[in-house]
């Protein structure tokens, strides 16, 4: 396997056309105004800059619209800032890559896009900044960890595909939600911090995913809401100082709500509203919401709201007629 050295003012695209499949490219400081593509054929490869904001990709003067473009397996891109592209910082069409270490920043759609049919890919230590999306996921059975999601023009991250895992991501500041899962099932939202974001911290537009361990801290809207859909776990998250709902189960059908510290909502602490039928709401602490600590409105039927510590609400449990005599409520103090 050979090492390829790519100087300031040279092409990353003729290091990758020369380079066989396993090489390493190492590209040294400077800024590159390329459109790079790693072609088919080119498994193994590793693209590594010399640090962010160091080695940068640059797409203010280029026509094109993505800054890297991944069609191999296994490739690793590391150690570059990817700015100013009109659409993609960096797409991903193959399976099992790693991007880590890089910032994408300014670009047009997404700082990271992972399509359709790739899977596997990890994207790891990522800053993405001021893009549409931080990060874009369409693909399935991929690993988001430990990135930093802060200041995009709409979501942190738009989750559509299947069994994704989302770990220990720090998501803040963006125009609208933290976390949008706008499809797919079974995505697994698991301790991020998502702070101060222009929407809901997380929205959950699909079915059977597991929210668990997050923190939920001063979003524009819900901490946490589940707009319509089912076989959802929300589980062990701290969702507090959020300036519509703490958790808003808004129309959705068997969802867990369990064991969450809900705390400081401007309006309700957890909400089950517009036809939300056979939820579970669980041993649940709910203190200081402005309005009610738990509401069930009058179209709730069949929920069990259990064993919840509520204190400081207004008030502290409310069930809409006939919610109060249409749910079980046990146990609740």
């Amino acid at each position: 396997m050979a090492v390829i050295i790519v100087q300031a003012g040279e092409s990353i695209n003729a290091a990758i056309a020369s380079a066989s499949p396993g090489d390493t490219i190492r590209v040294a400081k400077g800024v590159f105004h390329e459109n790079v593509v790693v072609p088919s054929g080119k498994d193994r490869l590793r693209i590594l800059g010399a640090g962010q904001g160091k080695t940068i990709l640059d797409g203010a003067p280029v026509a094109g619209v993505q800054g890297f473009q991944v069609f191999s397996d296994f490739v690793t891109i590391a150690g570059f800032s990817v700015i100013n592209f009109d659409s993609n910082g960096i797409l991903l069409f193959n399976n099992d890559n790693i991007i880590r270490d890089v910032e994408v920043r300014n670009n047009g759609n997404n700082g990271i896009l992972i399509e359709s049919g790739a899977e596997r890919n990890v994207l790891y230590m990522i800053r993405a900044e001021n893009n549409g999306d931080g990060v874009e996921v369409i693909g399935d059975h991929n690993y988001i960890v430990r990135n930093e999601l802060t200041g995009n023009n709409r979501n942190g991250m738009d989750l559509s595909g299947n069994n994704n895992l989302v770990l220990e991501n720090r998501i803040r500041v963006n125009s609208s939600n933290g976390i949008l899962v706008s499809g797919g099932t079974l995505q697994m939202i698991v301790y991020n911090k998502i702070e101060n974001n222009g929407d809901d911290g997380i929205d959950i537009e699909s079915d059977e995913n597991l929210i668990l361990g997050n923190i939920a801290n001063r979003n524009a809207s819900d901490g946490i809401d589940l707009s319509g859909f089912m076989h959802n776990l929300v589980w062990n998250n701290e969702v507090k100082n959020n300036n519509e709902d703490g958790i808003d189960v808004d129309g959705g059908d068997r969802n867990r709500i369990i064991g969450n510290q809900v705390s400081k909502s401007e309006e309700t602490g957890i909400e089950l509203d517009n036809d939300s039928d056979q939820n579970l709401v669980d041993r649940n602490k709910v203190k200081g919401s402005g309005g009610p600590g738990i509401l069930l409105t009058s179209d709730a039927n069949d929920n069990a709201v259990r064993e919840n510590k509520l204190g400081g609400n207004n008030p502290n449990l409310q069930a809409d007629p006939p919610a109060d005599a249409n749910n079980v409520f046990d146990e609740n103090g």
